[in-house]
């Protein structure tokens, strides 16, 4: 279970894949690797998502050109969930992901008991911020650890200076910032009965609101979550700092933003490198 290994100072670039077909678009324009849910255990319910014959199909393409392929399953377990999760995780398995992407410690525990050697990946669920945190989850056999979107790049160099690569550490460089801590929100589940802590995020906090002080309306289209990230000119810091791999959100995106976006950042992790 080694770490990742920058190749020449370069960081994984990893792209997401809603669909078979994004998911190929994405290896095609210059991810290094694409994380993508099976029908259940993952945060985006309303993606189309991998049946068994499309994992199947991606594992393969994946490793014939040399990619690389992560599985989410990064829900927060309810008790409903936990007698059928063995069987969908032993049919997963058969198709050799290169890492899980986990935040319920019951999974960790449940995909130890049956693959000791693939990476697993900590999701952005589990909203790690500090270096304690991350190097907790290397004692529980974690080879990475996907930092919390509202870290602040200052915050970013010490934990990385603290980690001392003993854990890779992953973070988004582009796409959707979650109003509240990752793995941490309500909104969706007290507005609209959807839980985002097991898929069904309603994006509340883009919806457009009334901002208002007793009878005077300042704004009828306020929204908590205006901007996405975007990170492209922050490439070179991200890189000196030792961040191993850059993270695209956007598994609900179409093909165009996810070719274009992964077309983008390669050719600017690329020409940085060649500097």
């Amino acid at each position: 279970m080694a770490l990742f290994i920058m190749k020449n100072n370069i960081p994984e670039l990893l792209a997401p894949a809603g669909d078979l077909e994004r998911a190929k678009i994405a290896l095609d324009f210059g991810a290094d690797a694409i994380y993508l849910g099976g029908k259940a255990y993952s945060l985006r319910a309303r993606a189309s998502n991998f049946d068994t014959l499309a994992i199947k199909k991606i594992s393969e393409y994946a490793k014939k050109n040399g990619k690389k392929w992560y599985l989410v399953i990064n829900v927060l377990c309810q008790n409903a969930m936990l007698d059928d999760f063995l069987s969908y995780l032993r049919k997963m398995k058969k198709y050799n992901p290169d890492g899980y992407i986990v935040s319920d410690p019951f999974i960790i525990t449940q995909i130890r008991k049956i693959d000791k050697k693939t990476q697993i990946h900590i999701s952005t669920q589990q909203s790690v911020t500090n270096s304690k945190a991350a190097l907790f989850f290397k004692r529980n056999e974690c080879q990475r650890v996907i930092l919390a979107r509202e870290v602040s790049f200052s915050e970013l160099k010490l934990l990385m200076k603290n980690v001392e690569k003993k854990i890779d550490i992953e973070c988004f460089v582009h796409g959707a910032v979650c109003i509240a801590y990752s793995g941490r929100c309500m909104l969706s589940n007290n507005f609209c009965l959807r839980d985002a802590n097991i898929g069904g995020c309603a994006q509340s906090c883009r919806w457009e609101m009334k901002l208002f002080d007793d009878n005077k309306v300042y704004s009828d289209k306020f929204s908590m979550s205006a901007k996405d990230m975007c990170l492209i000119t922050k490439t070179k810091q991200l890189i000196d700092v030792g961040v191993s791999s850059f993270k695209i959100e956007g598994r609900m995106k179409t093909e165009h933003y996810i070719a274009t976006v992964v077309n983008a950042y390669r050719k600017v992790i690329d020409s940085y490198i060649k500097k």
